[in-house]
């Protein structure tokens, strides 16, 4: 069967994703072309990676070389095996608070071609400073790329990404930010990258893909300038973070206050996160074990979906401790 309207569908699919692409520029006060809407962060990762990866092995017969923290996003990790890319991780240290001073040692000695920044970090919901921030950017090079992982909402207050961008115009400043988790359009999974670079954009702009789901960005274009969806989701971050504090400062496991859409939970030593996931995922509770995120069998990654989800977790993880 052959869909005559498929052409009438896809241009109307363009059409509203330029729109949508002319509201995020317009708002951070870029030209349009700077601003690549995609599917959520991942596809914007991959675009990223995929692109620099191929230009350093062609160009300079040499693996492109990035320096990011320790514990980062599970798909973050993949990628930069997939690619052939060169990672230099710096742990963070026991409390999960990013090594600033370490970090700023790496840069110096491994000279990396990007700095990845994740924050707030995946899976520990700790955002990295603002003045650390400024002062990575400016201890690296004209050369390096500054790529700032911003998928995770902060609850903090945080240096906004128009000002990142326009703060640092000899800089080369690509920003990452993902509808999926400040909007909750996990199912429709968009995404955009920004940059205030004219060579980065002239290199990325043609390699993006095009095809959206329409029904995605007819959704997104109704509730992209509504402002209440993103405090909301902050007031709920923040009300599940003190739920969770105040249970498991009374307990043997360890919580690591966060500030986004994720916590990290350390287990007691008679637990591990094998058996902790699948003995929630039978009452439908959803886990990470911390094999998944490069933290062994002691940590599990909660997603700060809703106060009741956080209850319903507790509630279940009271029994299986006991």
């Amino acid at each position: 069967m052959i869909d005559l309207n498929y052409g009438e569908n896809y241009r109307e699919e363009i059409l509203l994703k330029h729109q949508i692409e002319e509201k995020i520029s317009s708002s951070l006060g870029i030209a349009k072309n700077q601003v690549m809407l995609n599917y959520g962060s991942n596809s914007n990762l991959i675009l990223f990676f995929s692109a620099y990866s191929v230009k350093f092995l062609n160009e300079k017969k040499r693996k492109l070389k990035i320096l990011l923290d320790f514990p980062n996003y599970f798909f973050t990790i993949t990628q930069l095996k997939e690619w052939f890319i060169e990672a230099n991780f710096v742990k963070r240290d026991e409390e999960m608070n990013f090594p600033f001073e370490n970090f700023i040692k790496k840069i110096r000695e491994f000279k990396p071609d990007v700095i990845l920044l994740t924050t707030p970090n995946n899976p520990t919901g700790k955002p990295i400073k603002n003045e650390e921030i400024i002062k990575i950017i400016n201890s690296a090079s004209k050369d390096t790329i500054i790529l700032i992982d911003r998928s995770c909402v902060n609850v903090l207050p945080e240096i906004s990404t128009k000002e990142l961008l326009a703060k640092f115009k000899n800089k080369k400043i690509v920003v990452l930010h993902s509808f999926s988790k400040s909007h909750s359009l996990s199912d429709e999974r968009l995404g955009y990258l920004t940059t205030n670079s004219i060579e980065i954009t002239e290199f990325l702009y043609n390699k993006r893909d095009l095809n959206h789901n329409i029904n995605a960005v007819k959704k997104l274009i109704k509730i992209l300038d509504d402002e209440k969806i993103l405090k909301q989701k902050r007031e709920t971050i923040q009300k599940c973070n003190s739920i969770l504090k105040e249970y498991f400062e009374k307990k043997n496991s360890k919580y690591f206050e966060s500030y986004s859409n994720f916590a990290l939970i350390q287990l007691p030593l008679n637990l591990t996160s094998e058996f902790v996931e699948e003995s929630l995922s039978k009452k439908d509770i959803l886990v990470m074990r911390g094999h998944k995120i490069g933290l062994g069998n002691r940590y599990i990654r909660l997603h700060m979906s809703g106060i009741s989800e956080i209850k319903k977790f507790i509630q279940e993880f009271e029994k299986i401790e006991k």
